[in-house]
């Protein structure tokens, strides 16, 4: 099929180049030329592990081309995917969707046939139903348009993976649409179905939830995770232990139980706090109580990371030299949106302390975007004059790295935020090891 997907992003680029790998013809629409110069070459314009060999494959062969007009975007599909990003409002709990708006109105004033609309961005719980009424007040007279939302759940740093492979697919539309709707995605996505992917067909706002509890629920486990790690320091508890004997539990599973500095990103804390305030408005206070009450533990955990590290330097964080390992939200990617480890960072320059960090992938990013920050660009380099080290991201390459060889170093104290490095190994090399919110019970047993 001739598949049209606007947006280019984090989302749109691993699916379009699933759907290409699906076998159909593909026509990625994007206004950055940056963005489109890089696919053009063969090219993924951001840090994602894999998807750059699955770009160029499809691109040499013709199955993928990019584009910024509407008017050949329009031409092209004979269904179009709407995955343009939905970031979190300036100054609110909601998402700003006016990206998505302009995309809809740009394409559907230019639509001459019949055509189906699914959409994939992220929403606030009820917004597809609204923005379905709007695409088909947008079309021109004579063109039925029939509208579907399919909330996507990929994971960024496993992207490629997680979209080749999804673990259940999600369309929902109205009563009305749902018959042709279901038909042309069974047709774009039949690949996936005869492999035995599980596909539920819902109606609109069903679907917006979807995606919405879920994110809810992950961010509420790991949260749980942080929370009964500082009951675990507080008792002298081994927190890993309790977390593995939790996570074998197979009503559980053991994934986000790690205990640590918290999420960030450009999907859970939007998502969580979007329900949260959709919830109060539908009259749910103890719904958004509780969602509020997960993203305050979340971002607490931030601000332990500071006191943290002002309680062992001898002198407090203002004058201080602090080195940072990593900047990026999570390993394995280039993204710094609600990065905790880049929020401590700013944190503690804001308390007066000199902060020096690296990261594997966007030390680029930083020097942009936060030219307050010493950024440099080898691990040891960050820990000349520090006072204490801070483990905020858990790259591989920190977790491989040999303490010892970090012999010459002044810094002598690391706090790990992430629970990734090999405690006995940091300690025989002669460093003092602390997990996160340690000196708060080592200060209370002392008193």
């Amino acid at each position: 099929m001739k598949v049209t997907v606007i947006g280019m992003g984090r989302l749109g680029v691993p699916y379009l180049t699933a759907l290409a790998e699906l076998g159909h013809d593909l026509l990625g629409v994007d206004i950055n030329p940056e963005t489109l110069d890089a696919l053009k070459a063969g090219r993924c314009p951001f840090d994602e592990p894999g998807i750059t060999d699955y770009i160029a494959k499809h691109t040499a062969a013709g199955r993928m081309r990019f584009t910024d007009s509407y008017d050949e975007a329009a031409a092209h599909g004979d269904v179009f995917f709407l995955a343009v990003p939905t970031p979190q409002r300036e100054g609110a709990m909601t998402m700003d969707l006016s990206a998505v708006e302009e995309s809809i109105t740009a394409l559907v004033r230019r639509l001459t046939r019949p055509a189906v609309l699914i959409g994939k961005s992220s929403l606030p719980v009820g917004e597809s139903g609204r923005l379905a009424a709007l695409a088909a007040a947008e079309a021109p007279n004579g063109v039925r348009l029939r509208v579907g939302w399919s909330p996507d759940f990929l994971r960024e740093a496993l992207s490629m993976e997680t979209t080749l492979r999804p673990a259940r697919l999600v369309l929902g539309s109205s009563d009305a649409d749902r018959t042709v709707v279901e038909s042309i995605a069974r047709r774009v996505w039949a690949g996936w179905l005869e492999a035995g992917v599980v596909m539920l067909s819902t109606d609109l706002v069903t679907a917006d939830l979807t995606k919405a509890a879920a994110n809810a629920f992950l961010s509420t486990k790991l949260s749980f995770a942080n929370l009964v790690d500082d009951v675990c320091q507080a008792a002298g508890a081994d927190s890993r232990t309790v977390a593995t004997a939790i996570g074998l539990d197979p009503r559980i599973g053991p994934f986000g139980l790690t205990a640590g500095l918290g999420w960030g990103g450009s999907c859970l804390s939007k998502d969580i706090r979007a329900l949260a305030d959709r919830a109060q408005a539908l009259g749910q206070s103890a719904a958004a109580d509780f969602l509020s009450s997960v993203d305050q533990t979340n971002t607490a955990r931030r601000e332990l990371a500071v006191a943290h590290a002002a309680a062992v330097l001898p002198g407090g964080l203002n004058g201080a030299v602090v080195a940072l390992w990593g900047a990026s939200y999570k390993p394995s990617v280039g993204d710094i949106s609600d990065s905790p480890a880049l929020d401590v960072a700013m944190r503690m320059h804001r308390a007066g302390a000199e902060v020096r960090v690296h990261d594997p992938s966007v030390n680029d990013l930083v020097r942009r975007h936060h030219p307050e920050l010493m950024v440099v660009d080898a691990p040891a380099e960050a820990l000349v004059g520090a006072g204490v080290l801070i483990v905020a991201t858990d790259w591989p390459r920190y977790t491989a790295l040999d303490p010892a060889s970090l012999a010459d170093s002044t810094t002598r104290t690391v706090i790990d935020a992430r629970r990734c490095l090999d405690p006995t190994r940091w300690r025989a090399a002669g460093w003092e090891h602390q997990q996160l919110g340690a000196f708060r019970h080592h200060t209370a047993q002392e008193a």
